[in-house]
């Protein structure tokens, strides 16, 4: 049986893969992170279930699309915590910044994720974007 901290680390482990797939927009990893389904929580809109294969990819293309037209190069981990809910169930809040090629911050973002570990991986199943000036959960600063 793992401890939280050894669950809180391979899940933070498990998002700078995340990362690291999105800028290297290798579309196939990326993919397999999110499980089916997984739900995008938003205060603008109802709750978007994405439930199969093909749901998947074009919440990947559509986003990439927009993004790249803002001219976006990278995105960088500013700030990571891990909160295990148990075994195979997690939290996580991350603070994000995307760049353009120049070093010009397009954007800084909050996103907390939940996770599940299907046995053998950890996989996001919802994603809420946490709008500043709030701070979401743990009441952590923003980066």
């Amino acid at each position: 049986m793992a401890n939280s901290e050894q669950l809180a680390r391979e899940i933070e482990e498990f998002y700078r893969g995340y990362i690291d797939a999105f800028n290297r927009e290798d579309i196939d990893l990326f993919l397999q992170m999110f499980d089916l389904p997984y739900v995008i929580v938003s205060g603008e809109r109802a709750a978007t279930i994405v439930a199969d294969e093909a749901a998947r990819q074009n919440f990947y293309t559509q986003m990439m699309i927009g993004i790249h037209n803002r001219g976006w190069a990278r995105s960088e981990i500013d700030l990571m915590k891990a909160w295990p809910l148990g075994e195979k169930l997690a939290m996580l809040l991350a603070d994000v910044t995307r760049y353009k090629r120049d070093g010009a911050v397009i954007e800084r973002l909050r996103a907390c994720y939940t996770l599940r570990h299907d046995g053998k991986t950890w996989r996001i199943v919802a994603l809420t974007e946490v709008r500043a000036p709030f701070t979401g959960p743990g009441d952590i600063a923003r980066s």
